[in-house]
């Protein structure tokens, strides 16, 4: 069967994303102030589940190892905004959690901790998780034409990509990331080595904005890959640098379980990646509504 997604105009994708900042930003209800400050990663309790009293150890799980938790939500993505090939699509969101065991966000506590540089739908596995640090291994399948996790709706050759990923607090407001990536089949994304830095700037006890940017060094397989191998000038592309990329999101916490979400990313290409024809800066961004089942 056919799956035909309505088509958005890249003006009602910018006025939507606009109109959700501007109205997440509206004070909450008085009764919401006096919910628990689960979502509000600001807060030193914002990392810890509601049952767990806030001087526990971060790095002890609260529930057993074998219960299960997830998120559920729905988010509306817009790619290249500012380029004539815009588009919008609705997709749903999954995370799942099993003891050190993830999926996509799994229940949402990294999400809220650190505000990762990078975010993909992966099975991972947490290897170390505390309060100011975390280290985890994950795969996913990997879009080599969109570049992309894969996505049951999107055509294209696909890969397996591993990835090492970790994630440090330097103060209450900064964060930084690591991570480095592998096409275990070696179908030509080859290797990456990404880094990142984010500052969280809290606006209320319920709302937090946060800005983040990060560079992207690869061989010049991958940047092949990336670009296409038919595009011309493309067997010139060498090691390096291709890709720099800064975006601002905006969390804002409904209840205790609910919690409103939008990014707005800018990639640009650099070094030999940006001296091939076509464009070198892309616009993405979205929106979403997420649940805890915590």
């Amino acid at each position: 069967m056919v799956r035909h997604f309505p088509q958005i105009t890249q003006g009602q994708t910018l006025l939507t994303l606009c109109l959700l900042l501007g109205g997440c930003a509206i004070a909450m209800p008085s009764w919401a102030q006096t919910q628990v400050q689960a979502q509000s990663p600001s807060s030193e309790e914002a990392d810890v589940p509601a049952d767990v009293p806030a001087n526990a150890p971060a790095d002890i799980a609260a529930d057993a190892p074998t219960k299960w938790h997830y998120t559920l939500g729905l988010r509306l993505r817009a790619d290249d905004i500012n380029q004539d090939t815009h588009t919008a699509k609705f997709r749903p969101v999954l995370g799942l959690r099993y003891g050190k065991w993830r999926v996509g966000i799994g229940d949402g506590q990294e999400w809220l901790r650190f505000n990762s540089f990078r975010k993909e739908p992966t099975l991972s596995y947490q290897w170390l998780e505390k309060r100011d640090v975390s280290l985890g291994i994950s795969m996913r399948i990997h879009n080599l034409n969109t570049g992309e996790a894969f996505d049951i709706f999107e055509p294209g050759r696909k890969t397996l990509r591993s990835r090492v990923l970790t994630n440090f607090r330097v103060t209450d407001r900064w964060s930084a990331g690591i991570e480095w990536t592998q096409d275990l089949l070696n179908r030509g994304d080859s290797s990456t080595l990404g880094l990142g830095i984010s500052y969280a700037w809290p606006l209320s006890d319920h709302t937090e904005l946060s800005l983040n940017t990060g560079v992207t060094w690869a061989p010049a397989e991958h940047w092949r890959t990336v670009v296409g191998m038919n595009r011309m000038g493309a067997g010139g592309l060498t090691t390096g640098t291709g890709s720099v990329g800064s975006g601002l999101s905006y969390k804002h916490s409904l209840s205790k379980r609910w919690a409103w979400y939008s990014t707005l990313g800018v990639n640009k290409d650099v070094g030999s990646v940006a001296k091939l024809s076509g464009p070198h800066t892309l616009v993405n961004g979205q929106i979403g509504i997420l649940y805890f089942d915590r």
